[in-house]
C-alpha cells in the first residue's frame, strides 16, 4: 500500500512539474512582434535627415532621453536634454516630430533637469535645426 500511495505521490508531482515546465516554455517563446509599439522609428532604416536614426527611450525617473545615430559612420549625437514623459497632472506628455526628408527637429516637452539657464516655466516647444551633426536651437515657444 505504502509503494502505491508512493507511486500516486510521484505521478502527482511530475504532472504538476510537467505542466509548469510547458508554462514556462510557453512564456519564455515570446515573439518580440507581439509586443510591437507604434512608432516612427525602424531601427535598422534612416528616418531622419535622409541617413540618420533618431531614437528615444526611457532614462529613468520618469524621464525620456533620444539620440541621433548617424547611419554612415555611426557616430552618436545626443538630444539636448531629458524630458519628463508628462507633467505631474498627466498632461502635457513629450514629443519629437521629425521627418526623412528635412534637418529640422521639433521637440516638445518639459525638461527634467533645467539648468540655472534654464527657464523653470514648463511645457515648451523646441525648433532646432540638426546642421553639422549638431542640434542649433532655432526657436523657442510656450504653449
Amino acid at each position: 500500500m505504502k509503494i502505491f500511495k508512493y507511486a500516486i505521490l510521484c505521478f502527482f508531482i511530475f504532472l504538476v512539474s510537467h505542466s509548469l515546465a510547458n508554462q514556462i516554455k510557453s512564456n519564455t517563446g515570446l515573439n518580440f512582434d507581439d509586443f510591437s509599439i507604434e512608432t516612427k522609428t525602424k531601427i535598422k532604416n534612416a528616418n531622419f535627415a535622409y541617413h540618420y536614426l533618431v531614437k528615444v527611450y526611457g532614462c529613468g525617473g520618469g524621464a525620456i532621453c533620444g539620440e541621433i545615430r548617424n547611419l554612415l559612420s555611426n557616430k552618436i549625437i545626443g538630444l539636448p536634454n531629458a524630458y519628463l514623459i508628462e507633467d505631474e497632472n498627466g498632461e502635457n506628455g513629450f514629443s519629437i516630430e521629425y521627418h526623412l526628408n528635412s534637418s529640422l527637429i521639433i521637440i516638445s516637452g518639459i525638461i527634467a533637469d533645467p539648468d540655472e539657464n534654464e527657464s523653470k516655466e514648463g511645457y515648451k516647444k523646441r525648433y532646432y535645426n540638426f546642421i553639422n551633426n549638431r542640434l542649433e536651437l532655432i526657436s523657442l515657444s510656450k504653449e
